[in-house]
């Protein structure tokens, strides 16, 4: 009976969504154009480390402490949910969680 039950549920649900490797901590949505912006360039805040000391953030998959380049843009500050990045004519603020409150 189990078996059967397995094999309907198991029929129902592809692998493929199991196997999409979904991140949990993942932002569900985009609340302003900059973020738009900042993932066309490639830049995601994934993670934050937040200690009082080596604080560190991990964007689109590298790990980085402040003074590390990412392309053209160098860390500059780890907060606790954002972090700041800096090129020669642009400054991005990448943030864990969106500003916006929605029912």
């Amino acid at each position: 009976m189990y078996k059967f039950i397995l094999i309907i549920i198991l029929s129902v649900f592809s692998f493929d969504t199991f196997a999409q490797g979904v991140d949990p901590t993942k932002p569900l949505s985009i609340s302003n154009n900059a973020g738009v912006e900042n993932i066309e360039k490639g830049l995601v805040l994934e993670t934050i480390f937040y200690r009082s000391k080596n604080k560190s953030a991990i964007i689109s998959g590298k790990l980085m402490k402040v003074g590390d380049y990412i392309g053209e843009h160098e860390l500059i500050t780890v907060n606790s949910s954002n972090v700041i990045l800096r090129s020669d004519d642009e400054r991005l603020k990448l943030s864990m969680f969106s500003n916006v409150v929605t029912k």
